[in-house]
């Protein structure tokens, strides 16, 4: 007999997680279904910014390997080639701190699963390991098939990441923009440690199109790079012109030396899939419809939102599903897909216009630092810190202006 529910998330990530425990909550019958079983490692660099943390009502405090209350960003000059450390000597240096902290570093296996564990205390059943093969209409409900077998349902959420095969399966012939990423679990002498240990840290101008990052966990850093610049950069399975620059990233910073490293690529979706993100009651979230950050290439928070607003247009529409691809549309428009129009305005300042970058951090860097504080912790949003550009001078609302126009 084949099983039955109201939906079926596909992925047990922050996004799925999300929406499942939303989903339970509010009596309707979920099933949750992931690959792999919880918890297993995730490629990311586990920083929970403070609008994440904000918009769960979850305790995720055990799953917490450090809160850092110093944010410490560098702006090379020009663009670094990442081969040593001389665009630094001559770049910007800012600090942040706040109070609570605006960055909590966890690893995504504990996070996931303080939030898988709590969409299943609130009713919504977990199969894992339970791989999605297909999705098949019937009538008036939708049959995902997985490699255990056929689950029918009025509506199905993908959650699947980037490559999700319920996108592919549900008709989705676009794809989310992505970049290319690297990152590597060090661990390092203890004195080295410490060097890194009482702040997140960004620097630009080291890696082309991009940034660096070194992220202190409970006792080792995750060093990772990103170059929004895709071509030239990657082949079909690891983005190899980027590993160059990466090498020297860690040189610049006296890390290419460690204990132990351990090396993982992924892609960052910074563009969604496609203007419509459900259809014939299929949802897509977090980095399936591609709704990463294009400025901060954070995915963590749009994930969580998304998931809570996909669950939000489905218990709504209960009674009506054919209502509810528009309503979750609607939600999408009212509130993440502006914050991703503005942040793509702002982009090209951080990545493709060094000079024009060093300029404008030059005249406004602490004011600017202090802002993006205020947006991650979710006090503030980048859209409205945008409609106001004479708030950083002519020279930032020119570029407003200018990237609007285009």
């Amino acid at each position: 007999m084949q099983a039955r529910a109201d939906v079926a998330v596909v992925g047990a990530g922050p996004a799925g997680a999300t929406c499942a425990l939303d989903l339970a909550r509010a009596g309707l019958e979920v099933v949750l279904l992931d690959k792999t079983a919880p918890p297993r490692y995730k490629t990311c660099g586990g920083a929970i910014v403070g609008r994440a943390l904000e918009s769960l009502d979850v305790d995720v405090s055990p799953s917490v390997e450090r809160s850092l209350h110093r944010v410490e960003l560098s702006i090379g000059q020009g663009e670094g080639q990442g081969e040593g450390a001389g665009e630094r000597e001559t770049g910007l240096s800012f600090a942040v701190e706040r109070s609570p902290a605006p960055i909590v570093m966890t690893m995504r296996a504990s996070f996931d699963l303080r939030l898988v564990d709590a969409a299943r205390k609130a009713g919504a059943t977990l199969l894992a390991p339970s791989a999605f093969r297909n999705l098949r209409r019937a009538g008036s409900r939708l049959e995902v098939v997985t490699d255990q077998g056929g689950i029918s349902v009025t509506w199905v959420v993908g959650a699947d990441g980037v490559g999700s095969r319920v996108a592919r399966a549900a008709g989705w012939g676009s794809s989310p923009r992505t970049i290319p990423a690297i990152e590597s679990e060090l661990r390092v002498a203890p004195d080295v440690f410490d060097r890194f240990a009482g702040a997140a840290r960004f620097d630009f101008g080291l890696i082309p199109h991009g940034y660096g990052w070194v992220f202190p966990k409970r006792n080792h850093l995750s060093v990772g790079c990103l170059t929004t610049r895709r071509a030239g950069y990657e082949t079909e399975s690891r983005p190899l012109g980027l590993n160059r620059h990466f090498e020297g990233y860690l040189r610049a910073l006296g890390l290419d030396r460690p204990l132990e490293r351990e090396d993982h690529g992924f892609a960052i979706p910074i563009r969604p899939r496609d203007r419509r993100l459900a259809r014939d009651g299929v949802l897509l979230i977090g980095d399936a419809a591609g709704l990463g950050d294009p400025l901060t290439c954070e995915g963590i928070s749009n994930a969580i939102r998304s998931g809570q607003l996909a669950a939000r247009a489905m218990i709504e529409t209960r009674k009506a599903p054919h209502r509810t691809a528009k309503t979750y549309g609607d939600l999408l428009e009212e509130s993440i897909l502006p914050e991703l129009r503005w942040a793509r305005r702002l982009a090209p300042l951080l990545y493709d216009h060094p000079r024009l970058r060093g300029f404008v951090f030059g005249r406004a860097g602490p004011g600017l630092c202090e802002a993006f504080m205020d947006v991650f912790s979710g006090s503030r949003t980048v859209r409205g810190l945008l409609s106001r550009p004479a708030n950083y001078g002519r020279f930032l609302g020119a570029l407003v202006r200018s990237s609007a126009a285009t």
